[in-house]
């Protein structure tokens, strides 16, 4: 198993590597070294979410072509869904990656959170 931008005071990782070809990461709004999300709502947070994807993905040797799966959480699903959806096809064009969106209750002022999965080669 490889753990991926580590925090060094709480056992966490940003990303993981399993079973050797599956990769796993969970990403917000908030910038390294930061306690709040950028300025901007849902949108600049999700544009955050997948500037920080794409340094794990590349770590770990893949690019956003190797998503699979996303599980996107929104402090107001009903409200942030279509901000997140244009950031979304930004991002994705035509890779059709299977994505579920919840509404939560997220902490530190933040309206995304997202988890990923991909296929390693």
């Amino acid at each position: 198993m490889k753990f991926i931008d580590s925090d060094r005071e709480f056992p966490i990782s940003s990303a993981v590597v399993h079973s050797g070809r599956v990769f796993e990461a969970v990403v917000t709004g908030i910038p390294d070294g930061q306690s709040k999300p950028v300025p901007g709502g849902a949108a600049a947070e999700m544009r955050e979410a997948f500037r920080q994807l794409d340094l794990l993905l590349k770590e770990a040797g893949v690019d956003r072509n190797a998503i699979c799966t996303a599980r996107i959480y929104l402090h107001n699903v009903l409200h942030d869904v279509a901000e997140v959806n244009v950031v979304w096809k930004e991002y994705f064009g035509n890779h059709p990656v299977v994505r579920r969106c919840y509404g939560v209750v997220l902490q530190s002022g933040m309206r995304v959170e997202a988890a990923f999965t991909a296929e390693l080669p």
